[in-house]
């Protein structure tokens, strides 16, 4: 199946300005056009454009996505771009415990108050 810019805009949450931004910024490689000149985006743009949010989403700089991206389409590199995807993992882990401490700090916290508003309502 076959997608315009504004489809796969309403699909994605991006903005066309974005999807082209991220084109250009070779973010998004290889997109085909009609005689026309407009971009034509098949189901396989759509998931990479997917992967694409979702590994932003976890703080992967651009660069890497960028490097990541370019070597989408060589099979030589499928070693190091699951390296580029672990070391990834090891990262969003070790933030994802950091986040549940300082989660359970708050909670502490929280606690600290509700019971001194307990104590101040007798």
């Amino acid at each position: 199946m076959n997608y315009s810019i504004n489809e796969i805009s309403k699909l994605t949450d991006l903005s066309k300005y974005t999807l082209r931004y991220y084109e250009k910024e070779k973010l998004i490689p290889l997109i085909k056009r009609d005689s026309s000149g407009h971009r034509i985006y098949n189901e396989k743009d759509l998931e990479w454009i997917e992967f694409l949010i979702n590994i932003k989403q976890t703080g992967m700089s651009i660069e890497d996505i960028r490097q990541f991206a370019k070597m989408k389409f060589d099979p030589q590199t499928m070693f190091l771009r699951k390296q580029m995807l672990l070391n990834h993992k090891k990262r969003i882990i070790q933030q994802e415990k950091q986040l549940h401490h300082a989660l359970d700090m708050i909670d502490k916290k929280l606690d600290m108050y509700l019971n001194i508003e307990q104590e101040s309502e007798l």
